[in-house]
């Protein structure tokens, strides 16, 4: 994950163009087919998927450092097991919130501030022992965010009895503390920024409505193919050895220590899929299936391209759904299940990241070495 962000952040201007405008099979240019109503869907995707993702992860920030100052002022097991809990509530509401990296959250980087994984366990326990905390040098990227509340609320013991003990009696339980405040609130304030931004950045999405590069659905496609790829490659495929030359890495999975790896990789598919599909609490609104659906969009074989994909996210959740938690200890156990549900991820990305942008008129912005 460190890897492919600081490829992101170094490289982020560079342009991998996807030229052809036209799918083979006979679709048409989105120039060609009747007009599809843009902004309904830009409308739709920020009223009812991307403010209520905000504003669910501001709150469960809030109520995690909410959590962290009931649990410093007064450790036992009983805040500890609700600390525990208001973290776990935090990190599935962001599987929903992570794909939105543009306009304010783009200016915050709030990615890779929330979740650059795997966290660096030395680096925290070279900040606890100091007592000092620099959120802003680059050695601290790895060693914030809600991976590192990971390691700190699951990791540091053998079970809670354990990690209650590096909060009260251990010599360093004070800076532990103080460590645990100082992430909780960073997080807290960077997502009330994203969600204030919002305020003024949603008429300037929402009146968005070409597709150059810079525009509101561009942007989105873009993010959206990008987040996917984090899935399929850094909460699988490397944890799986699959995209490491056969050499596993099972503590690289995401939420590693609170063994909720799957569960999360879940939510992050399945929220994906609820953006293309534009579906929200509030029904089954304008997204990208319909502008697909418009533009005549067909598969490699004639088929629907949007069926296609629609019939690849099931697939792909079902083997997820064949797997179980700790995901670590399946990659260990059940390697070919794992890989399995890899293969059928992969066919995904092929489908959302060359052919719905080709067919869409969308250009690929960002630059990565994934081979599709």
């Amino acid at each position: 994950m460190r890897k492919f962000i600081y490829a992101a952040l170094i490289a982020a201007s560079t342009i991998i163009a996807i030229q052809s405008c036209k799918k083979s099979g006979g679709s048409t240019t989105p120039e060609e087919s009747p007009a599809f109503d843009r902004k309904a869907m830009l409308i739709n995707i920020s009223a009812n998927i991307i403010l209520p993702a905000y504003t669910s992860f501001q709150t469960a920030t809030a109520n995690l450092d909410a959590a962290v100052t009931a649990f410093n002022a007064s450790p036992d097991n009983t805040k500890l097991v609700a600390l525990q809990s208001a973290f776990q509530a935090a990190y599935k509401q962001w599987q929903s919130t992570s794909v939105f990296e543009f306009g304010p959250a783009e200016t915050a980087t709030l990615r890779v501030n929330v979740n650059t994984y795997p966290t660096d366990v030395n680096q925290i326990n070279a900040n606890v022992t100091a007592g000092t905390y620099d959120p802003n040098i680059l050695a601290n990227l790895s060693a914030k965010g809600l991976p590192a509340l990971d390691y700190l609320l699951f990791g540091t013991g053998a079970d809670n009895n354990a990690i209650l003990l590096m909060y009260t009696t251990d010599s360093r339980a004070a800076n532990r503390r103080a460590y645990l405040a100082k992430l909780s609130a960073e997080l807290k304030a960077e997502a009330a920024t994203v969600l204030s931004g919002w305020g003024s950045y949603r008429a300037t999405f929402e009146g968005s409505v070409g597709t150059a590069t810079g525009s509101s659905t561009s942007s989105l496609i873009n993010q959206l193919v990008y987040d996917y790829e984090i899935l399929k490659n850094y909460e699988v495929g490397i944890p799986a050895g699959v995209q490491s030359m056969g050499t596993t890495f099972p503590t690289k999975v995401q939420a590693y220590y609170s063994k909720m790896s799957l569960q999360l990789a879940l939510l992050h598919t399945q929220a994906i899929q609820n953006i293309y599909t534009g579906k929200s609490a509030q029904g089954d609104g304008q997204g990208l299936d319909d502008y697909l659906i418009k533009s005549n969009a067909k598969a490699k074989d004639g088929s629907s391209l949007n069926t296609t994909i629609l019939n690849q996210f099931a697939a792909a959740i079902t083997k997820l759904q064949g797997l179980t938690d700790p995901l670590s200890a399946n990659i260990v156990s059940n390697p070919a299940a794992v890989t399995a549900a890899y293969t059928e991820l992969q066919k995904l990305t092929v489908l959302l990241k060359t052919d719905m942008t080709s067919s869409l008129g969308i250009l690929i912005t960002f630059g990565d070495n994934d081979g599709d």
